[in-house]
């Protein structure tokens, strides 16, 4: 017989412990599928110290078939899901054609993204701290702002590039603002034209206190130890837009705008639904998906939602208080748990189980040796509570190799200076020049449009359906095609093929609608071409 197919997107905290209990618990009963747009497990409260250069990039993440063996593992982007059909329609590889997968059960766990639209100028300016990319591109950025403060001339320059400004006094914003002044602490004696006191980093929360989820008394002490390392943490007060050059915040209490001259601008905040979630065919409450206690998305009996991306309601152990989970790792953990004893019930026609979250506690490192927890009702602080912090992280790696490998990480890093090497990505152009040899196909028909094409030389056929009927254009010299796929956000229509040695000037599809969209001249010749 045929075993059923369980397909989970994601692999994040939800997708992951979800499968590794799955197939703990099914023992090779059903087909067990992560389809994901990243080939590893992330655990993200490390990002920080990824970004401040205490942990090797590639030793704070772990490959999904390392950790999930039996599992199969997609490298893939989910566009849309079928619920009739029960399949999802997904592209992998470097053609982008639309596929579809079936499945009998769907876990949905995709988490958020950053979403910055609410505040001007701040998605083109400003970094954030989502996943491994973001860590490890903020730390170069902070040794190339070192570099140039070290060497410029310009006293308002300097004082920019010294300038660092995070939005967001949650655990993210915290932990992020105190590894990288721990950061510029460790390495500031090789830059010998810029002193401390010279550094300004300012924490900017909406909120009246920091880590807001933990005990006022803990956020005060975090405000305290980070106020005597010398972080401004501006308290009540909102962001509100970026440039190039500054920050522009407000205060909520006299809205009295300020303006903060600074090149680095972190933003942990502004988490939203990813397209694909909002283009669901799936009932949203709050921006997440609505799903019942039991994790099932309601209306629907085979598709399930964990982690960040589901609206879950929980009830308390203790008090039986009703509620809905935070958008922590800790749960994520739990519920994908939960969630995979109920789909095994689900597939043997056994009843469901009520989530039920009990909290641990919760822990935050600020830096410098220093941190805050609360445990089971109790809280510590300083050194103690730093400690408890990386034992119970490094408990919670998944796989012994990452657990060896960020333990010695953080050993090397107490007797080792930090390392200063700047690895920069090259600078991207909007547009670059593709070749083909007479016979290859350039795209087929029914792909997503990912670019705008312009013949540079050479010559190319265009065949296109239309009534039944096949039409052939020659593309020469100066002709374009893909402006109105992508305007029109469909598929493509036809298979241009190089009809002999050939040089194109490709657009990629993002810098193309971006164009158009402000430069008029050029879209009204577009459209005429397009007519």
């Amino acid at each position: 017989m045929k075993k059923p197919r369980v397909l989970i997107i994601g692999g994040g905290f939800g997708g992951y412990f979800c499968a590794k209990h799955l197939r703990k618990i099914c023992r090779g009963t059903v087909e067990l599928e992560i389809i994901s747009e990243i080939n590893y497990f992330v655990f993200q409260p490390l990002l920080p110290e990824v970004a401040a250069g205490t942990l090797n990039p590639q030793d704070a993440v772990t490959p999904l078939r390392t950790l999930l063996k039996g599992v199969k593992v997609r490298l893939a982007s989910v566009q849309s899901i079928d619920t009739e059909a029960k399949q999802v329609v997904l592209i992998q590889g470097q053609k982008r054609i639309l596929q579809r997968l079936d499945y009998d059960h769907l876990v949905i766990a995709t988490g958020q993204v950053t979403n910055l639209s609410m505040f001007p100028g701040f998605e083109d300016h400003s970094l954030t701290m989502k996943n491994l990319s973001d860590a490890f591109r903020l730390r170069n950025h902070i040794i190339e702002c070192l570099e140039v403060a070290d060497v410029t001339k310009f006293k308002e320059l300097k004082q920019r590039y010294l300038t660092f400004v995070v939005a967001g006094g949650g655990f993210s914003g915290v932990e992020t603002i105190g590894e990288m002044l721990e950061m510029i602490e460790r390495i500031l004696p090789q830059y010998p034209n810029i002193s401390l006191d010279e550094i300004r980093a300012v924490l900017v929360q909406r909120g009246k206190t920091i880590l807001p989820e933990m005990s006022a008394e803990l956020g005060d002490y975090a405000r305290k130890k980070l106020e005597q390392r010398g972080v401004e943490v501006l308290t009540e007060t909102a962001i509100q837009s970026a440039t190039r050059y500054a920050v522009c915040i407000c205060d909520r209490n006299s809205e009295q705008q300020q303006s903060i001259p600074a090149r680095t601008i972190v933003t942990t905040i502004g988490n939203g639904p990813s397209e694909f979630v909002k283009n669901l065919p799936i009932e949203l409450e709050r921006g997440k998906i609505a799903v019942d206690a039991n994790m099932r998305v309601k209306g629907l009996n085979n598709i399930w939602a964990v982690g960040d991306s589901a609206l879950t309601p929980v009830t308390c152990k203790k008090t039986g208080e009703q509620s809905f989970a935070p958008p922590t790792a800790q749960f994520a953990a739990q519920a994908a748990k939960q969630l995979a004893k109920n789909i095994h019930n689900s597939l043997n026609g056994k009843p469901l189980t009520l989530f039920c979250y009990q909290s641990k506690g919760m822990l935050a490192s600020l830096g410098g040796y220093r941190g805050v927890a609360e445990l089971y009702g109790m809280r510590f602080t300083g050194l103690f509570a730093w400690i408890i912090w990386r034992g119970l992280y490094i408990g919670m790696l998944p796989g012994f190799t990452t657990r060896l490998r960020v333990a010695l990480n953080w050993f090397f890093d107490y007797f080792m200076p930090r390392t200063i090497v700047y690895m920069g990505e090259p600078p991207t152009t909007a547009t670059h020049f593709a070749y083909f040899s007479k016979g290859d196909c350039i795209h087929h028909a029914n792909e997503i449009p990912q670019a705008f094409y312009v013949v540079v030389e050479g010559e190319l056929k265009q065949l296109l359906e239309q009534d039944g009927q096949l039409i052939e254009r020659t593309l020469k010299p100066g002709d374009s095609w893909g402006s109105r796929a992508l305007k029109e956000s469909r598929l493509t229509t036809g298979e241009v093929i190089a009809a002999e040695k050939s040089k194109l000037l490709i657009m990629k599809s993002e810098d193309f609608t971006r164009l158009r969209g402000v430069y008029n001249p050029l879209d009204q010749q577009l459209e005429s071409q397009d007519r």
